[in-house]
């Protein structure tokens, strides 16, 4: 399989709609923009898998367990290097970078699969090849309800570009979101 592989979580219609409405607030944006039903936040990378690389991939994901939480979209940036421009949290949720780490190691541990060694950086990319930040921001945050994660794949040349292959549900603590 020729496929780039990874773990992702996707936002759902509310909270693609919301962003979509910040956005189309400030016009067109800058560069090439990335379609909606492709906005995801990644957990990690996989790459391309040789022959019987996804078997040990799909089982080592099932050995990740947490629970579904909460977090919110608040910031708008932009990395020059890569020059994207992007969405994400200001705090990362604890869980959100647990199952991050926790879903890297298993895929060291158990297939062998390299770790990226930058720092993970949660984000939702908006936009490819722009050369500065515009003057984007979110008004009032856009609560996401993370309830599960996906392994997902690219197709070349198509739009939306990013297939969905399997979804692992988040397990749902009632208590977890209770005030007081």
């Amino acid at each position: 399989m020729s496929e780039r592989w990874f773990f992702a979580i996707w936002p759902d219609d509310a909270v693609r709609e919301a962003l979509l409405t910040v956005l189309n607030r400030s016009g067109r944006l800058p560069g090439r923009p990335t379609h909606p039903l492709d906005w995801h936040l990644t957990l990690t990378f996989v790459g391309v898998l040789p022959p019987g690389g996804l078997a040990c991939v799909e089982s080592a994901a099932t050995a990740v367990r947490t629970s579904a939480f909460q977090m919110s979209l608040e910031r708008i940036g932009h990395f020059s290097g890569s020059q994207v421009l992007w969405c994400g949290p200001s705090f990362p949720p604890r869980q959100l970078t647990e199952l991050a780490q926790d879903l890297q190691a298993r895929l060291t541990a158990d297939c062998g699969l390299r770790s990226d060694p930058r720092p993970y950086c949660p984000h939702l990319t908006l936009a490819r090849r722009v050369r500065s930040a515009p003057p984007l921001q979110i008004d009032q945050p856009i609560a996401w309800t993370v309830s599960e994660w996906i392994l997902a794949y690219g197709v070349s040349g198509s739009v939306p570009r990013y297939r969905v292959h399997r979804r692992y549900p988040l397990a749902v603590d009632p208590g977890a979101w209770a005030s007081g």
